[in-house]
């Protein structure tokens, strides 16, 4: 296995060749993205503002899929291992717009003009429950086009126990039941995609449309009382894309990107109580319909090729709506319709000042406009200035160094606009229609260093400064809800290491991975300094993976430490203690020209433990109980068969 150093306007550059991943038989390029050395795979996060900032660290044959639905996930997974040529890994830089702000990116550069089919089953089993996925994909080329489709069928779900117990004001114990949880998620997708020449330029097309449907419920019991909190959730979406590139001379090329996608949620949540399971009735009932929407409208202008000085730059057009409509038993009906239009201009300068240097500078500056429509109707204008400035530099082959400061600007979620509630903890939020958009400046610092055929490390720090964060709180009405929290501080330190065993173990490889994650807020109810809610101070991942060629096997063993996080919200706070994990697989190619998988998660089981410290009426008051769940989750068996023809 062997790979080759590139020159690049860009940094350093490793080419994989699909030879490098035969050892591992893939079978989608999803497979082979996640065995390049010292690579760490963001799927993006189609949450995020606009399609820039939702993009991940994987190109396809040099272009960022048009696709937010799924993200980079779904895209990679429809392209099979046989349609792969090579990956190309760009380290220490990368100017195009679309992936700006990643220190690497993956380029998958693909065969053309091939056909192809390929499927997957798998059945998993866990203590009271069985689940199971199956997926096909095929490709060909008809009149100049590829075109490609991905149907999937995918049903998971959970079946764990354990024990609640209730204590009074005193710490005194005033209830112990039994708890069983139970969910089902089975899901459904399709897509399409088509690629091909058209007008003098590139065409990518992309078109989805999944179905889910989720059920989940809760069951404490004790001796002399039953409590039931079944909830049902349907979600329907959809997505279309189309993207044009088309050279324009001189290096210079013109990018055309439109995008509209739509989700249709719709849940039902109930309270039952009796003194047996055979005598519920309920008591509290929650309905909830929302459909979000989204559209983007792209056009950038960039240079390539080996000049020394790079522009690129353009605009981008989006909107965002939420239709929510929400009733909750012995309250009124909520109803808000909220929307967002914004405008973006963008521009940046990469200058190679030589083949070790590449500094990149550039800004965005955007407007927008949220309006909320309810009984108290709202509009509010922003505009943010959102500069950027990197520097890359690469003192070998091997190694790369990467300096940037970056402003940029979080994505709105308009279900905090909307009222929610969950009636197994006991708690419900109002929404805010004065929320406005979270934004950071980061500072960060990015080592990279290969060594042998398969040996990385990696070493990264980042400081951000925050504004306008999201946290719960109490909000002017004397409701819950949530709050813009004026600023914050957070700052990690990241390292990973790829170490090649061969010596040793042949074929033998370790991962380590290491996280430590600290910030600092000041709390929106007591004004006490904390941290941001929800984080995991420290993360700890080590696994090891031997491949025996020769025998067409592999199997590895994977082990993650268990973690702590304190959630605040405007009632309670929330410890969770979450157990380490263990995972086994042990996969071979011998049989049938198929790709056999068997995996073990949650080795010794999983525990997850919560630690509620409840207040009345918010955290500005004194306790008035706590509970503690304690829910275990049994080992699940996988099953996986996959085959490409």
């Amino acid at each position: 296995m062997t790979y080759f150093t590139l020159a690049s306007v860009c940094g350093a550059q490793e080419a994989y060749p699909a030879a490098y991943f035969t050892p591992f038989s893939p079978q989608t390029a999803l497979d082979m993205v996640k065995h390049l050395p010292g690579f760490s795979f963001d799927p993006g996060d189609a949450g995020l503002r606009g399609f820039s900032e939702a993009g991940g660290n994987v190109l396809i044959d040099g272009e960022r899929p048009a696709t937010k639905s799924g993200g980079l996930a779904a895209a990679l997974s429809a392209i099979p291992a046989g349609q792969v040529a090579r990956i190309v890994i760009i380290r220490g830089g990368v100017s195009a717009n679309d992936v700006s702000g990643q220190s690497a990116i993956a380029n998958i550069i693909r065969v053309r003009n091939i056909q192809s089919l390929s499927g997957s089953l798998s059945l998993s089993g866990m203590a009271e429950g069985h689940f199971g996925s199956a997926v096909v994909t095929a490709s060909r080329t008809f009149a100049g086009f590829n075109l490609a489709s991905t149907t999937m069928f995918d049903a998971t779900g959970e079946r764990s126990h354990g024990s609640r117990l209730s204590f009074d004001a005193a710490g005194k114990p005033v209830r112990q039941d039994d708890l069983s949880y139970r969910t089902d998620y089975p899901e459904w997708s399709q897509r399409l995609s088509l690629d091909g020449d058209v007008a003098q330029g590139r065409m990518t097309a992309n078109f989805m449309v999944a179905e889910a449907r989720l059920s989940e419920a809760f069951l404490f019991r004790n001796d002399n009382q039953t409590d039931r909190f079944p909830k049902h959730t349907g979600r329907r979406r959809g997505e279309v894309s189309t993207d044009w590139t088309r050279g324009l001379g001189h290096d210079y090329s013109l990018k055309l990107l439109a995008l509209a996608n739509v989700v249709d949620l719709d849940s039902d949540s109930l309270s039952q109580s009796g003194t047996t399971a055979t005598t519920l009735q309920t008591t509290d009932r929650f309905e909830n319909r929302s459909v979000s929407r989204e559209g983007i409208l792209r056009a950038a202008v960039t240079k390539g090729g080996d000049s020394p000085l790079r522009p690129e730059g353009g605009v981008e057009l989006a909107w965002n709506t939420l239709d929510s409509r929400s009733v909750m038993t012995g309250a009124d009906p909520d109803q808000i319709f909220v929307s967002e239009g914004r405008a973006e201009v963008f521009g940046a300068l990469n200058w190679q000042v030589s083949r070790k240097w590449l500094l990149t500078a550039g800004a965005a500056y955007e407007v927008s406009r949220i309006k909320s429509e309810d009984d108290r109707d709202t509009s509010n204008r922003f505009a943010f200035l959102k500069p950027h400035l990197t520097a890359s530099y690469a003192p070998d082959p091997d190694s790369s160094l990467r300096l940037s400061l970056r402003r940029s600007v979080g994505q709105l979620s308009f279900g905090d606009f909307a009222a929610s509630a969950n009636l197994a903890q006991g708690t419900a939020s109002s929404g805010n229609a004065d929320l406005g958009p979270d934004s950071k400046t980061t500072l960060s610092l990015d080592y990279d260093r290969r060594f042998g055929t398969r040996g990385a490390f990696n070493l990264s720090a980042f400081y951000d400064w925050r504004e306008n964060g999201l946290e719960a709180s109490v909000l002017p009405s004397g409701d819950i809800g949530v709050v813009n929290v004026k600023s914050a501080r957070v700052w990690s330190l990241a390292a990973n290491l790829e170490l090649p065993l061969d010596v040793y173990v042949a074929g033998g490889l370790i991962r380590l991975h290491y996280v430590y994650l600290d910030s600092i807020i000041a709390d929106p109810i007591t004004r006490v300094r904390r941290d941001i809610t929800g984080q995991r101070p420290a993360e700890i991942t080590i696994s090891f993976r031997q491949d025996i060629a020769a025998a067409k096997l592999s199997w590895g063993i994977d082990y993650a430490r268990g973690f702590e996080a304190r959630l605040w919200y405007a009632d309670e706070v929330r410890l969770h203690e979450h157990s380490t994990e263990w995972s086994l697989f042990v996969e071979t190619s011998r049989f049938l020209r198929s790709k056999l998988r068997v995996e073990v998660n949650g080795l010794a089981g999983i525990r997850n433990t919560y630690y509620r410290t409840l207040y009345a009426p918010n955290r500005s008051a004194t306790r008035n109980g706590s509970e503690i769940w304690d829910i275990r989750t049994p080992p699940m068996l996988t099953v996986s068969l996959s085959r490409s023809f």
